[in-house]
């Protein structure tokens, strides 16, 4: 299964018309201003959810009413941002779908692009953009797969122990680690410009940025701890 959350950030409509056409999803939550950005994309989204204190257009907001679209309206002064909100309703989607896959409620081994996607989560407000990649920690936690994006980069938290293979992507050649929610170790890279075997790396420190993969896959190894993986574009 593939969820798209579309929050309310900064989004580059020739980036994300590019991506939605390579990329299609099981479900849409537009959160909050995120609905603005699905109506500017084309894109229905299956759940609207928010306080929608930063949508413009609440004709919009009704619109969407009148097509039966669920929408989950919550006050303004609360605890969870939106994009949290929408989170919580992806992983309820996610667990359902999981759980329908077979009889054990365990997921088969499938397509790698698999899990929820945040569009929108990035942009000129740093305390939400950091608040947002905080949240992949979390799902990480969860076992299930979560990724930001936006125009210049992919982002992803990774939960040891763990294994994963990268492809070389030539508009994403730039590819960082680094140690969240505490240090690292047991990190191996290989096929990596800058190799890596049982490394440790603790918490707020750069020594994982801007590595790149030098082969045509880059395997990544990490035995405990969480890191943030980090592909940009600059």
């Amino acid at each position: 299964m593939k969820i798209l959350i579309v929050s309310g950030g900064r989004i580059s409509d020739p980036f994300a018309k590019e991506f939605l056409q390579t990329h299609t999803f099981d479900q849409v939550i537009a959160a909050d201003a995120g609905l603005e950005a699905c109506h500017r994309l084309g894109i229905l989204p299956t759940v609207i959810m928010g306080d929608f204190d930063s949508l413009k257009d609440a004709d919009l907001l009704k619109e969407y009413r009148r097509q039966g679209i669920p929408v989950r309206e919550y006050p303004s002064r609360k605890d969870d941002t939106d994009t949290e909100l929408a989170l919580h309703c992806a992983e309820e989607i996610w667990s359902e779908g999981q759980a329908g896959e077979s009889p054990t409620g365990e997921s088969p081994a499938g397509d790698p692009e698999a899990g929820i996607w945040l569009l929108g989560a990035t942009g000129s407000r740093l305390d939400h953009t950091l608040s947002n990649i905080g949240l992949l920690v979390p799902m990480a936690d969860r076992g299930i797969p979560c990724r930001i994006i936006d125009e210049h980069n992919e982002m992803e938290v990774l939960k040891g122990p763990v294994e994963k293979t990268y492809e070389r992507r030539e508009e994403l050649p730039y590819f960082s680690i680094l140690a969240i929610n505490g240090p690292a170790e047991g990190i191996d890279l290989s096929g990596f410009s800058y190799p890596l075997y049982r490394g440790y790396i603790p918490a707020h420190v750069s020594v994982g940025i801007s590595n790149e993969i030098a082969e045509k896959q880059g395997l990544l190894r990490l035995r405990e701890g969480y890191l943030l993986v980090v592909r940009s574009s600059d």
